[in-house]
């Protein structure tokens, strides 16, 4: 497949919202709990366009994934294990896949090339990302792209645990 990636506009927006619902109601038909129905929300996605913190992947000008980064997560100044890297890092969040696009490389192309792009642009040294332990189809993802398992975090949040990785670059 022939992906590129851009910042996401506010015209992406239904677009975005229907990938992540169909991604909560994927996560949920398959015993993760990680997104509940609501998150990530409207309004916050909103936020994440006009901020600039929100990307999609295209394929023939249609989205295939989107995710959204930021240069720093207060959730990973505490981990219960051990970082690769110390300094800047860039963290990536909120991964979800077109249905259509499932299996076909969108969401392996966004942390091979995508955000390892940003990253260095912005001068950073690593990618960070976290994911619930149930999130079978992410564990995957991040294994097969070369993310190393450093240990556990704990989101601020509502307390819950997330496996914790990084991909240094």
């Amino acid at each position: 497949m022939d992906f590129s990636y851009r910042q996401a506009r506010i015209e992406d927006l239904s677009a975005i919202m229907d990938i992540y619902v169909n991604a909560q109601e994927y996560m949920e038909k398959n015993g993760n709990p990680q997104w509940v129905k609501g998150f990530p929300a409207e309004d916050d996605i909103r936020g994440g366009i006009y901020g600039g913190i929100i990307y999609v992947v295209t394929c023939r000008d249609e989205i295939a994934e989107v995710f959204s980064v930021v240069n720093h997560d207060d959730n990973y100044d505490t981990i219960d294990g051990k970082w690769l890297t110390d300094g800047s890092y860039l963290a990536v969040h909120r991964h979800a896949v077109a249905e259509k696009y499932r299996g076909q490389g969108a969401a392996k192309f966004a942390l091979t090339k995508a955000a390892p792009e940003i990253a260095r642009e912005r001068g950073r040294k690593s990618l960070r990302l976290d994911t619930h332990e149930k999130n079978l189809p992410m564990l995957s993802l991040l294994t097969s792209c070369g993310a190393v398992m450093c240990g556990t975090v704990t989101l601020m949040r509502d307390g819950s645990k997330r496996i914790a990785f990084e991909i240094a670059l």
